[in-house]
């Protein structure tokens, strides 16, 4: 299911990308859970994590600032 996904350091946004196409940040390929958002503006969980954009996330990523 990782599909070769790197998760952003800051962010925590999931991408095949080097950089976070969100904020620019560095990724890593280690990283732990899965969550997808699919409206931020309604879910709890996005506000509790700060997620501002819909989409597939990481719940913990090695090396995260």
């Amino acid at each position: 299911m990782k599909e070769n996904l790197k998760a952003c350091k800051k962010c925590r946004y999931l991408t095949t990308e080097k950089i976070c196409p969100i904020c620019g940040g560095e990724t890593s390929k280690e990283w732990q859970g899965y969550l997808i958002i699919v409206d931020y503006t309604k879910s709890e969980i996005a506000k509790k994590m700060g997620i501002e954009n819909n989409g597939k996330y990481a719940l913990k990523v090695r090396g995260e600032s």
